[in-house]
């Protein structure tokens, strides 16, 4: 019969401590030696800087200086290593010379003449690493916390195999959910505009050759708002050959909102800046020009009774145009010295059926047929009676002059989610884009004999009002005028 196990082992101990001490009695790295007990029988002296041997030599690891959420994770590991007898390993941490220190042990199950004898454990201090870890873990935390505040995330695009990848971010500007998304190119396109989906395919493309990508477009999420969103990346190729475009998405919508609100700011900055010059115009031909035609109209009669048949024509026309003048004049004195509205609950079908008669002379003449045709019995607006007649009255003279050679003026009225909404619409030959984008500003007009500020008047009473005067034309189909005004609650 063999000799007992325990000599053995006592013999085997002696012989690892002579192979260990030497290789092991200083550095970074560890070793002890358990029995199946868990009971420390050895360690190196490498220990040392550590703690001193004999607070482990002797005991069981659970009773060495160790966290106490550790202990667990140690005996979980342990009955690992004695019932499957394989290599295992955990990283746990202690306390030593007054710093919690961080090890990395790896347990070796030792056998002896096919039998479980013990277990050898090698250590190693990684509290730097470990450090590191923890911070590149709570570096990319915030980072992604960052990047879900200012509305950024990551994608990578495999040029190959066109499969896309998106960090969550992604997904929620996009507003769609990963798992009905199917992450490739082609789903990608098929979220953005159409007008801007060869730019992006183009700038794809073009990336492989730069190796830069950079790009603002908008997409369509999955609630079906439209958002612009910027995107930077880089190319590079991978191991054999892979080309992988990679890089972060911005949501830059209300950047973009912000630049069209500051452009409108300024717009209407220059617009004001306009009408105070014009207004300064006007209270200048006030004085200058008025009282000279006022003189002039008076000598014109004058010389009409007086004149012979013949020269009656040439007295005509001085008369026509001296109106003409006079009324430049007015429509400047109304810019100069706009009258405040005096609001009123007015009825909007009465008050346009009564514009409606009154331009119905002058809409025979030139051969036009004013249809009237309102979509509700009654709609109510706090309004100014004569100026909100003045706006129609503008309105409907010029669809009636763009139509030369007669043609229908339908005007309509209806009552939509609490805004009253007056439409004119003629059969004209409408405006060119760039025409249509100056309408409205002092002394421009397609007209021969207009002046331009019938429209700028209307717009300023209609604002007056709180509403919105909207100009749609299209060159060859005739132009589309929407009036839009605070519907009122009715008396009744």
């Amino acid at each position: 019969m063999e000799d007992s196990q325990f000599p053995s082992l006592d013999a085997r101990l002696r012989a690892m401590g002579e192979a260990l001490d030497g290789a092991f009695r200083e550095g970074p790295d560890w070793v002890s030696y358990h029995a199946l007990n868990a009971e420390c029988l050895y360690v190196t002296p490498s220990v040392r800087p550590w703690m001193n041997d004999e607070h482990l030599v002797g005991r069981s690891f659970a009773s060495w200086p160790m966290r106490e959420e550790d202990r667990p994770r140690w005996a979980s590991v342990w009955l690992q290593v004695l019932t499957g007898r394989a290599a295992a390993r955990l990283v746990w941490g202690h306390g030593a010379l007054g710093a919690s220190r961080w090890v990395d042990s790896l347990l070796l199950p030792d056998e002896y003449r096919g039998e479980l004898v013990g277990v050898m454990v090698w250590h190693r201090d990684v509290t730097d690493r470990q450090e590191r870890e923890w911070a590149l873990e709570a570096s990319i935390e915030r980072l992604q916390v960052a990047y879900g505040l200012a509305r950024t995330g990551y994608w990578e695009l495999d040029v190959t195999t066109r499969r896309l990848t998106w960090s969550q971010e992604v997904y929620d500007i996009w507003g769609v959910d990963p798992e009905h998304f199917a992450s490739t190119y082609d789903a990608f396109l098929e979220t953005i505009l159409p007008e801007d989906r060869p730019l992006v395919e183009q700038a794809v493309s073009r990336a492989m050759h730069t190796h830069t990508y950079e790009l603002e477009y908008r997409i369509r999420t999955g609630r079906g708002q439209i958002r612009s969103v910027r995107s930077v990346g880089r190319y590079h190729e991978r191991d054999g050959g892979r080309g992988v475009l990679f890089g972060a998405v911005k949501d830059v919508t209300a950047q973009k909102e912000s630049e069209l609100a500051l452009a409108a700011s300024r717009e209407l900055l220059a617009r004001s800046d306009k009408l105070a010059a014009v207004g300064q115009l006007a209270a200048g031909i006030a004085h200058e020009i008025r009282n000279p035609l006022t003189a002039l109209r008076g000598f014109i009669d004058l010389m009409y009774q007086r004149a012979r048949s013949h020269n009656r024509r040439y007295l005509e026309i001085m008369r026509g145009e001296v109106s003409r003048m006079e009324a430049i004049v007015s429509e400047l004195l109304r810019l100069a010295r706009p009258d405040r509205p005096q609001f009123q609950q007015l009825d909007l079908v009465d008050l346009v059926q009564e514009v409606v008669a009154f331009m119905n002379a002058q809409a025979l003449l030139h051969g036009v047929d004013i249809q009237y045709a309102p979509r509700a019995a009654s709609v109510t607006v706090a309004g100014d009676s004569n100026q909100l007649k003045q706006v129609l009255i503008n309105l409907m003279r010029n669809g009636i002059e763009a139509m030369p050679r007669g043609g229908v003026l339908r005007v309509s009225l209806w009552e939509d989610s609490g805004r009253a909404c007056v439409q004119i619409a003629d059969q004209g030959s409408g405006m060119r884009p760039e025409a249509l984008a100056r309408i409205g500003e002092p002394f421009y007009t397609t007209k021969e004999q207009g002046t331009g500020l019938g429209v700028m008047v209307s717009k300023r009473i209609v604002a007056d009002h709180g509403g919105e005067l909207l100009i749609e034309s299209e060159e060859g189909r005739g132009t589309t005028v929407t009036i839009l005004l605070p519907a009122a609650q009715s008396p009744a």
